[in-house]
């Protein structure tokens, strides 16, 4: 086997356990919240009501943060909007998705279509 062969399932992993996340949050949950307000709304609940963590996570000004929720502003940067994807996605019913897995682990388990080339 090449080094070239040996190098190519890691990437390819990640994409495959990438796809079988959003299968499972598609499935098992509620769709996330899709506005930037909404999503920082989210976050804020989660960190105590407190903005200046929402905006220590992010990587951004509390000040933004406040501004996102009041509706001043709408449309993220390309490097906020994928911390608000993240950080969002990442709590987004943990527990709801815990149950489901442990559920398709004891009984038919989860149906997972793929298509591979060769």
């Amino acid at each position: 086997m090449s080094d070239h062969e040996q190098q190519q399932p890691a990437p390819r992993r990640g994409k495959v356990l990438e796809a079988l996340a959003r299968a499972e949050r598609k499935l098992f949950t509620r769709p996330a919240p899709k506005s930037a307000k909404a999503r920082m709304k989210f976050l804020r609940t989660r960190e105590g009501g407190s903005t200046a963590a929402v905006a220590e996570r992010l990587g951004t000004s509390r000040r933004t943060v406040e501004r996102y929720l009041a509706g001043k502003l709408t449309k993220p940067q390309k490097r906020l909007q994928a911390a608000l994807v993240e950080a969002t996605e990442s709590e987004w019913q943990p527990q709801v998705r815990a149950q489901a897995r442990a559920q398709a682990a004891t009984s038919r388990g989860m149906m997972v279509e793929v298509t591979a080339y060769f």
